[in-house]
């Protein structure tokens, strides 16, 4: 049974490296509000998989490059990845793939993935030491992701009791 976990577990990464290898991106106008909501549940799907330092950066105002930046810290190379292939894996499912990423390998202090409206940065402590992408966007607005979390658990607990 184990074998046959690795194998659908090799077949999913296979897929995704061949998905983005083979895509073409076609340009999706998405509005402000609709940007921030995938932001959210790209940060979601960050602490999910226990990334930590998680912090969403509003840049509206400050440059054109993007809306919003996630920055992220991985434990390790391969949680970076397993990051990163999650959050492809479910935009992707909204039909939003990145326009670029870079190649992640078990030396990589950071991944990033531009979805034009988002970029994610996923470092190591080492690379998120090292490029100090905090600092440099200091000016940016930060959206607080754990209100988001504690709104989403409410909303849930109320959904519960309402049943």
């Amino acid at each position: 049974m184990k074998s046959q976990d690795k194998n659908n577990k090799k077949n999913i990464e296979k897929n995704i490296r061949e998905n983005r290898e083979n895509k073409k991106v076609e340009k999706k106008f998405i509005d402000r509000e609709k940007a921030k909501e995938i932001t959210l549940k790209a940060a979601k799907i960050l602490d999910d998989k226990k990334l930590e330092e998680i912090k969403i950066l509003d840049l509206e105002d400050i440059t054109s490059l993007s809306d919003f930046f996630i920055l992220a810290t991985a434990s390790s190379s391969p949680q970076m990845k397993a990051g990163a292939d999650a959050i492809y894996k479910e935009l992707k499912e909204e039909g939003i793939l990145p326009y670029s990423e870079n190649e992640n390998s078990s030396e990589s202090l950071w991944h990033l993935s531009d979805y034009g409206f988002l970029v994610i940065h996923i470092f190591t402590k080492e690379g998120r030491e090292y490029y100090d992408l905090d600092k440099l966007w200091l000016e940016a607005k930060e959206i607080e992701f754990n209100n988001f979390n504690n709104k989403e658990n409410k909303d849930n607990n109320k959904n519960k009791k309402q049943k």
